[in-house]
């Protein structure tokens, strides 16, 4: 197996466990991405979004090994990245934490666009 698509399947797979800790530990997904759940709707909302979604992009590019995938995947997380980019120059949010979402969210896309894929 080629370096990139090393690099493509561990950015699929950190796509995939994040979606696992978001499905079955959404408390402390939302603590941890500095979101507050509103009632049981909030915690439904972060088991869809950051669990069911997450999961399933990551899994279907896992089994699927297809280039449409990985791109799709990759350009969701570097989109995530340019959004957070967004925040730090509009809202002012310096924080570390926010730093630290933008380089995860640009690594882990980066990885899903490796070349021979982008």
């Amino acid at each position: 197996m080629s370096f990139e698509l090393v690099a493509c399947n561990l950015g699929a797979f950190v796509t995939a466990l994040m979606g696992v800790f978001g499905l079955l530990a959404p408390r402390r997904a939302a603590e941890f991405i500095s979101i507050k759940p509103v009632g049981d709707n909030g915690i439904s909302e972060i088991r869809a979004t950051y669990g069911g979604l997450f999961l399933a992009l990551g899994v279907l590019c896992l089994f699927s090994q297809t280039p449409t995938f990985f791109i799709a995947a990759g350009v969701a997380w570097v989109g995530a990245a340019c959004g957070r980019l967004f925040s730090i120059f509009l809202d002012k949010n310096n924080d570390a934490r926010n730093f630290g979402g933008l380089c995860l969210e640009l690594v882990v896309g980066l990885l899903l666009l490796a070349p021979p894929y982008i």
